[in-house]
């Protein structure tokens, strides 16, 4: 996946997008901790080897 898919540009093209756009931006965000263990060794290994898959996959 190319990183320029992450790149996304967007407008604000009213006066209420800007205000909610400024609230979105100036509201603290609250920190959430992930659980590692809730990931099995084995679930981990899974989806390691899919991601290997998926990557190695050449598109023609």
């Amino acid at each position: 996946m190319a990183i320029s898919s992450f790149n996304k540009d967007f407008t604000l093209n009213t006066k209420k997008a800007v205000e909610s756009f400024e609230k979105i931006i100036s509201t603290p965000t609250n920190s959430l901790k992930i659980n590692r263990e809730l990931v099995s060794p084995e679930k981990e290994r899974r989806g390691e080897r899919k991601l290997k898959q998926m990557l190695s996959c050449k598109t023609d």
